[in-house]
This record gives C-alpha cells, sequence and structure tokens, in this order.
C-alpha cells in the first residue's frame, strides 16, 4: 500500500519574513496583484506568493511609497480564503482615488479582454490584470485614465 502525500498549507508567514528581508535590502518590488495575492518579484527573486490581508497591503503600501518597512501589527497568517471578484477593481478605485500615479498600458481595444494598469512608486511597482467591462471602463474615463 503506498501512501499519499498531500502537500502542506501554504506558508504565508515565510513569505512575509523574506519580503520583509527584501524591503530591508531596499530592493525595487514588482508587486503584480492577482485576486487577494501578489506575485512579487525582483532583482534576484521571480513570483514569490504573498496572500494579502488589509493590514498586508497597508504595509507594503507604505513599503512602496517611502521605503519603511516596520511590520508592527501585521499578521499574515490572517488572511480571507474567500476570493472576492472585484478585488484588485476596488484596490485600483482605492488608488486612483488616493491621488497615486496611475498608468493604463496601451493596447487594442477590439481584442484585449482585461486592462492592464500599473502604479508607481518610489520603491517599486503595483501591476494590476483587470477583466474588461463597461463599468470599469466607464470608471477609467471619467478620472481621465483612458
Amino acid at each position: 500500500m503506498t501512501q499519499i502525500d498531500f502537500p502542506s498549507a501554504y506558508d504565508n508567514e515565510a513569505a512575509h519574513r523574506q519580503l520583509k528581508l527584501l524591503m530591508m535590502q531596499h530592493k525595487q518590488l514588482d508587486i503584480k496583484v492577482e485576486n487577494e495575492e501578489g506575485l512579487i518579484s525582483c532583482q534576484g527573486v521571480t513570483g514569490l506568493r504573498y496572500l494579502l490581508n488589509e493590514e498586508s497591503w497597508q504595509w507594503i503600501l507604505g513599503y512602496l511609497q517611502t521605503g519603511d518597512y516596520e511590520d508592527f501589527g501585521v499578521f499574515p497568517s490572517e488572511v480571507a480564503h474567500i476570493v472576492k471578484d472585484c478585488y484588485q477593481e476596488d484596490k485600483v478605485k482605492e488608488l486612483i482615488e488616493g491621488g497615486y500615479n496611475i498608468v493604463p498600458i496601451p493596447f487594442h481595444r477590439e481584442t484585449e479582454a482585461y486592462i492592464t494598469l500599473r502604479a508607481f512608486f518610489k520603491h517599486g511597482k503595483l501591476i494590476f490584470r483587470i477583466r474588461r467591462t463597461d463599468e470599469f471602463t466607464d470608471y477609467l474615463i471619467n478620472k481621465d485614465l483612458w
């Protein structure tokens, strides 16, 4: 009889420690936001998966803006396991309303199903790929981003 080994649950604490080490080295972080997780890349690291909650999102934004890597009050193990369909849209709208530097990436409007947006900061950038809907496109047009 063979024994089946199931993979262990994802260790977001280890990813948090790795991310903090990258921040302490003052790396320029490229973070691709997908649902409620970030895929973090920088020089020497590609695709570090980090699950987001509201505190870790604010911590990452703080680092990207100021370079401050203090993580007091951030609990990476407290993540929601329910994926919200509009998580990326909500975060992009928060950034736009906050006056951050958001730039849409040009594409052929007739053929692309997704809109790619980048938010640029002093210590890195956030990358969003959001399904194109009339509502979201109208929002971008109203904010003069389209």
